[in-house]
């Protein structure tokens, strides 16, 4: 298997980001409700359980508008029903109660994709002298691949990981319905061969727990 780059692990400068893990995606009743998000959380648990043995920053990245339809724009273009489904008063934007933040973790509200555009997550990760960011949750190539993106055009050493980042379905839009299994494949090649790293959570757990610091 070709991999074009292997981050070294220093605990003390690396994150975790956890990326969308909320109801609206996670729960079958909720209307954008990802089924491969339920093969993930367990994955998550033990690696953000690893990070906080190891006092790495925590970050959960939430979807959140504020429901009036004065910060949607583009993404109610998209979504015609983000300002009732991503309202921050509606209970399924919160994080899901298995992964939900524990004391000393951060949480960050973004209007779109990215959880960089118009929000403090760099201060928040530089004032902390993070040069490495794990990512994981859910859309793989949305919201997680986004934020890579953003990252890496940063500097940061951004890290995805392959069994901790849920991919959806598409429907036809004209060139074919394509399975969340394509989806993530051509994600995470996209993001290990232009953007980062890509790894298992069993290989990140190792390495942060045998880091040498």
């Amino acid at each position: 298997m070709l991999k074009k780059v292997t981050w070294p692990i220093n605990p003390k400068r690396t994150a975790v980001v956890v990326v969308d893990m909320q109801g609206i995606f996670c729960n079958p009743e909720e209307p954008l409700y990802v089924p491969s998000t339920v093969d993930i959380i367990e994955p998550i648990q033990r690696l953000t359980q690893t990070a906080r043995s190891h006092h790495m920053p925590v970050v959960y990245l939430r979807h959140v508008v504020r429901g009036d339809g004065s910060d949607t724009g583009r993404f109610r273009d998209l979504y015609p029903d983000a300002d009732s489904q991503f309202a921050q008063d509606h209970p399924a934007i919160d994080v899901i109660d298995s992964l939900y933040p524990q004391k000393g973790d951060i949480v960050v509200d973004k209007l779109f994709y990215s959880g960089f555009h118009n929000t403090d997550l760099d201060v928040i990760l530089r004032m902390k002298d993070i040069d490495t960011v794990i990512v994981c949750g859910t859309v793989t190539n949305v919201c997680c691949e986004t934020t890579i993106r953003d990252g890496v055009h940063r500097e940061y050493k951004m890290i995805a990981l392959s069994d901790a980042n849920a991919a959806m379905p598409y429907p036809d839009m004209g060139y074919g319905e394509i399975s969340a299994e394509q989806v993530q494949r051509i994600a995470l090649s996209a993001i290990a061969y232009e953007f980062g790293e890509v790894t298992t959570t069993a290989d990140i757990i190792e390495r942060i727990e045998h880091a040498n610091v």
